[in-house]
């Protein structure tokens, strides 16, 4: 990346890490040069972007049955919006499913019901396993958890670099797990601006004062991760809304960088 290019997605990284708040940044190129990260290691909570270990974690299980079926009407109630109430409640999904759900639209009862067969101690120990050290999963995504235990699950955007990238490795058994990353349908934050040609593979993550989006772009001109964590927001939908603007203004910079 010429030295100009570096210094401008260095001075619109620091601007937008200097809000209110926890704020990580991670940019680093795929197909491009250019890196930059802020605040790599502090640690915040991990919101819902966990739910991508714990599909890896069950993916990799071999004791658990992906093609299991299960009958929604073992899923847990929940006083949340839920996919799952657009169905019949005699329907059986299989468990890869469930996990489509979980990363799709982050449905917390069938993130529940995959807990319930891969464990939270098996995906902890995955997340140790893979490299993502300053990470730890001890709450689940019941309701209970949710008014309580949920901020304990705490993650780091370097963990999260390395998240995505594992998956991302043409080496990887997550080839369904990229899909359904891609096939998100919370996309007013990193997707919000960018090209309908480009295909983002992301990860929200939501809670009171919290947003999060980590993604891996891919697009005829330009591919790179970014990965922005952000908790104890004053405004979390103008935060959001900013997020897009400045994935946008991420994706001029690193399209113009210099090839890899």
């Amino acid at each position: 990346m010429a030295d100009d290019t570096q210094t401008q997605l260095q001075k619109i990284c620091d601007a937008f890490a200097d809000q209110t708040g926890t704020i990580s940044i991670i940019v680093e190129g795929i197909s491009h040069a250019g890196s930059v990260a802020i605040n790599p290691h502090a640690q915040v909570p991990a919101a819902s972007v966990t739910k991508l270990a714990i599909a890896c974690a069950a993916f990799d299980d071999p004791n658990v049955d992906l093609g299991q079926h299960i009958d929604l009407r073992d899923l847990d109630e929940t006083l949340y919006c839920s996919i799952m109430k657009a169905f019949d409640p005699a329907t059986t999904l299989s468990l890869k499913e469930l996990i489509g759900f979980m990363i799709i639209i982050s449905d917390n009862p069938a993130t529940s019901r995959v807990l319930d067969a891969v464990t939270p101690q098996k995906v902890d120990a995955w997340l140790q396993a893979n490299g993502l050290t300053q990470s730890s999963f001890s709450a689940g995504f019941t309701d209970s958890d949710l008014s309580g235990r949920i901020r304990e699950n705490v993650t780091t955007a370097r963990d999260c670099l390395t998240l995505l990238k594992r998956i991302y490795d043409p080496q990887s058994p997550y080839v369904d797990i990229l899909n359904m990353m891609a096939n998100n349908l919370r996309n007013d934050r990193i997707p919000k601006r960018l090209p309908d040609d480009a295909v983002i593979m992301h990860k929200t993550g939501t809670l009171n004062g919290l947003v999060h989006d980590i993604a891996i772009i891919e697009s005829p001109v330009v591919s790179y991760y970014l990965v922005v964590l952000a908790d104890q927001l004053p405004n979390s939908h103008r935060f959001a809304y900013d997020l897009a603007l400045f994935s946008e203004a991420v994706f001029e910079i690193m399209r113009r960088s210099k090839p890899v």
